[in-house]
């Protein structure tokens, strides 16, 4: 189905729409059809544009080391003050509240991220620019927020979710492998206006992007509804989860260059392990009516761990290519079953929201942890607590996902 205007607003121009915006007081009332082409590559391009600087986080971290001077726990909190900002927005855009329209919060959002962006290229070697990068965070947070709720409004969440990591990973690969030699042509200052341009993109999308929770369109068949405790339950696995990646994502390039490889071994090993990040989204679009979710999850959570633990002391160049390609593989191959398992556990469809909310608090509250764990140049304290957050993250989505289990099969 075409999604767009109705046809009166496509007869009488944008003016007319215009003014139907100030009646309505929202961005395009009319609906749309979250299953259309054009809604889920709109979600995917908004996906894309919302993780522009945190897809490519552990590059920029080293950016900020060499070429600002921070020193590296300076740089990771830097990184965390971002993610903090997305946290906020998606916190903000979870609470439950009077509806409002989702395209006017988007369009918000994109504002915020282009004028926050703007602000971060003006203020570079300023003590401000975290204040900066701080306000860019709470634009990316809304549009990675409602871009996941889109894709959870689907009737093939698992799939559409795989295919949303695709569209981003692709991009996260080049932005990876190009980050050393970009920073060094353009400076943090280019990167940053570089990106307030790259976001202007997104106002394209509001036309076919749902208004509110009511676009959603046939539910999933293996929803079933559980009790708030497990919800709960449910939620701080994914906090758990995401806390986990959050700290090794911010590292990842400091503890390649601690164990003494060059800057362009480390980006070359991040970059092939986007490649693997998009392999692992991949075989979960092909597996994710196949597998189920109980083997997905515990292969991705418990050998992701284990991948961490490869990488503590100071790991030979190979060995480091292995964990961060099989840490990325696992972590984009997992990713989508955890979601569409947590969606899962509320027939209505209200789980996404406060699955992302938590996602972005872990991966927000990750680089922060993780600054106040860095010690002397040492990572071990911070590897530690990663894998304990993985751990903990498995035992808790176990809880809710064997009551779905048991519903589904009609056991008590």
């Amino acid at each position: 189905m075409a999604c767009g205007l109705s046809s009166p607003a496509k007869r009488q121009g944008p003016i007319a729409s215009i003014k139907e915006i100030g009646r309505t007081g929202s961005i395009m009332t009319t609906k749309s059809d979250v299953n259309s082409t054009a809604a889920i590559l709109s979600a995917m391009a908004l996906g894309t544009l919302g993780v522009l600087s945190f897809i490519v986080q552990p590059a920029l971290v080293q950016g900020f080391v060499t070429h600002l001077n921070l020193s590296e726990p300076e740089a990771v909190n830097l990184a965390g003050i971002e993610m903090l900002g997305v946290a906020i927005s998606t916190i903000l855009l979870a609470l439950p509240r009077a509806p409002f329209n989702w395209r006017s919060a988007l369009g918000f959002g994109l504002v915020l991220a282009i004028l926050g962006n703007i602000a971060s290229a003006l203020l570079v070697g300023s003590p401000q620019l975290w204040i900066a990068r701080f306000l860019a965070g709470l634009g990316h947070g809304a549009i990675i927020s409602l871009s996941f709720t889109f894709v959870g409004l689907t009737a093939r969440v698992d799939r559409n979710i795989a295919l949303y990591l695709v569209a981003l990973l692709s991009y996260g690969a080049v932005g990876l492998w190009g980050m050393p030699g970009l920073l060094d042509r353009i400076g943090v200052a280019g990167l940053f206006a570089t990106f307030a341009f790259l976001l202007t993109a997104g106002f394209a999308t509001l036309r076919h992007v749902p208004a509110s929770n009511s676009a959603r369109g046939v539910p999933s068949p293996t929803a079933r509804q559980l009790g708030l405790g497990l919800l709960l339950v449910g939620l701080l696995g994914v906090l758990a989860y995401n806390m986990a990646q959050g700290i090794a994502w911010a590292i990842l390039f400091l503890v390649g260059m601690r164990a003494g490889h060059s800057e362009t071994d480390v980006a070359q090993a991040l970059f092939v392990s986007q490649i693997f990040a998009v392999i692992g989204a991949l075989g979960s679009v092909f597996l994710a009516e196949r597998l189920g979710r109980w083997l997905p999850v515990a292969f991705g959570v418990l050998l992701g761990a284990a991948c961490i633990a490869l990488m503590m002391g100071k790991p030979a160049l190979m060995v480091f290519l292995i964990a961060v390609c099989g840490f990325n593989l696992l972590w984009n191959f997992a990713l989508p079953f955890i979601l569409g398992a947590v969606s899962d556990f509320d027939e209505q469809g209200r789980m996404m929201g406060p699955a992302i909310a938590m996602q972005m608090i872990g991966l927000g509250g990750g680089p922060l942890i993780a600054a106040q764990l860095i010690e002397g140049g040492s990572y071990y304290s911070a590897e530690i607590v990663c894998i304990a957050f993985f751990l903990t993250s498995y035992v808790l989505l176990t809880i809710p996902m064997l009551r779905h289990r048991n519903l589904q099969t009609g056991s008590k």
